[in-house]
């Protein structure tokens, strides 16, 4: 008898992530816990070029930015406390020199739109329905950078809206990217801050929406329960990080873990493995403070696995 309740991967998926292609990725912070995974398994992936973002409106709005190459100037930024920031971006790219700060914008823009022309998957997490908009103006916002609450005024996304918001993003998708595929998932990091009620409100409101576009767009969209993993399969809070919030690293690894058996083929897997033994290698640093020749190490790895060389040599 089982005394927990599993969540399997996904049938008919696997060969959807490769080392042929890249793997662009917007979203929550969970879309950071998977995406440096995939980064020290050494696949082509770029995630949360705009940093970390939550809510379905800001990262909709962000990945329009990318699409059609929006620059971004002076206009854009707010300074506060001595720092200058994006409301569209979050708080790591803000910083005292404008021009900087610009300049890191628009490369990550780019960078992104490169990725974006030659991925065949492309990953969202939405982390919560709750949204900001300016006072003044209306304009949703990406991250509040801790200003003054009466800048803001708070409210939820209905199922409705998400849906209907993305809707008209896979559709923008379709028509420019026509084989590419779109990875739905929803964190399962809680928002308590917003209530245990409220957050549970979000999360459903997200789920149905995920849904409806799912069933709507067949051959395009797909969900990835990653919640579901979390809050049925691992709950138990020996599988949360010490704020009882955010997933621990074992239960990313596990869920990671079911995401490759859902994405890759077992060929993929292994030769993942390969790579994430390379990632640790160039990555490690001996006590004596004496560092590893890169170069050596990738000519040792690559000849040992020919197939993987070209992977290897994006890392020299």
């Amino acid at each position: 008898m089982d005394f927990r309740t599993t969540v399997p991967p996904l049938k008919g998926m696997q060969g959807l992530i490769d080392y042929s292609s890249s793997v662009v990725m917007l979203g929550s912070c969970f879309t950071d816990n998977i995406g440096s995974r995939l980064n020290d398994a050494m696949f082509d992936c770029c995630h949360n070029p705009c940093g970390t973002l939550y809510n379905p409106a800001s990262i909709a709005s962000s990945l329009l930015d990318i699409l059609y190459e929006r620059p971004y100037t002076e206009a854009d930024l707010v300074e506060h406390a001595g720092l200058w920031h994006s409301f569209s971006h979050h708080s790591r790219f803000s910083g005292d020199d404008k021009a900087k700060v610009l300049d890191t914008i628009n490369h990550a823009r780019d960078t992104a739109l490169k990725a974006m022309s030659h991925a065949s998957v492309f990953i969202v997490t939405f982390g919560t329905s709750w949204i900001f908009r300016l006072a003044e103006g209306n304009a949703v916002v990406a991250n509040c950078h801790k200003m003054p609450p009466a800048m803001f005024r708070r409210e939820m996304l209905s199922s409705t809206q998400t849906y209907g918001l993305w809707k008209k993003m896979l559709r923008e998708l379709s028509a420019r990217f026509p084989r590419m595929k779109v990875i739905f998932t929803v964190s399962p990091i809680r928002h308590l801050s917003d209530g245990a009620h409220a957050n549970q409100l979000s999360k459903a409101a997200l789920l149905e929406a995920v849904d409806r576009l799912t069933v709507e767009f067949p051959g395009q969209a797909i969900y990835f329960p990653a919640y579901e993993i979390m809050m049925d399969d691992l709950r138990d809070y020996r599988f949360y990080a010490s704020d009882m919030l955010h997933p621990s690293d074992v239960a990313v690894d596990y869920i990671y873990d079911i995401f490759r058996q859902s994405f890759m083929t077992a060929s993929t897997i292994a030769d993942s493995k390969i790579c994430e033994s390379l990632h640790r290698r160039l990555s490690h640093r001996p006590l004596n403070g004496t560092a590893p020749d890169p170069k050596a190490i990738i000519e040792e790895f690559s000849s040992r696995y020919p197939n993987l060389a070209p992977v290897f040599s994006r890392h020299k």
